[in-house]
């Protein structure tokens, strides 16, 4: 015996006919999850484009953003702002830095208060100066 009378012997006798419905049914399943693997695949590249499109549109934000700054040199910066210590001389762009300089150097915190009368004191005088 070969092995297609055995297969007939154990199942019985082969119906051609259920067995290609059978196959068609499976074919027609199989067909239909393609289709829909294929929908996601599309889905997913499209999401993709667009994800890469707006990454592409940040990196050219953040680019314009990191731009170098062009920043004054110190000669540019009017020094509005002295210190007010006996025999220190220094003077400072801006209230902050005046700040930073009496606490580091002098160990003085100063009431902003103080600062804003000093620099009147100062451009009082600085406006007498020049007249």
């Amino acid at each position: 015996m070969d092995q297609s009378e055995n297969f007939e012997q154990d199942q019985g006798p082969i119906d051609y006919y259920k067995e290609s419905i059978r196959l068609y049914y499976y074919n027609i399943v199989l067909h239909s999850y393609l289709e829909r693997v294929n929908q996601e695949k599309n889905e997913i590249k499209s999401k993709l484009q667009k994800f890469q499109v707006l990454e592409d549109q940040e990196s050219d934000i953040s680019l314009e953003d990191k731009r170098k700054r062009n920043r004054r040199s110190a000669v540019e910066i009017p020094r509005s702002h002295v210190c007010t210590i006996s025999n220190c001389n220094k003077s400072y762009g801006s209230e902050g830095s005046l700040m930073q300089h009496m606490k580091i150097k002098h160990g003085m915190v100063v009431n902003q208060d103080k600062i804003g009368q000093v620099l009147d004191q100062f451009r009082f005088q600085y406006s007498s100066n020049s007249n």
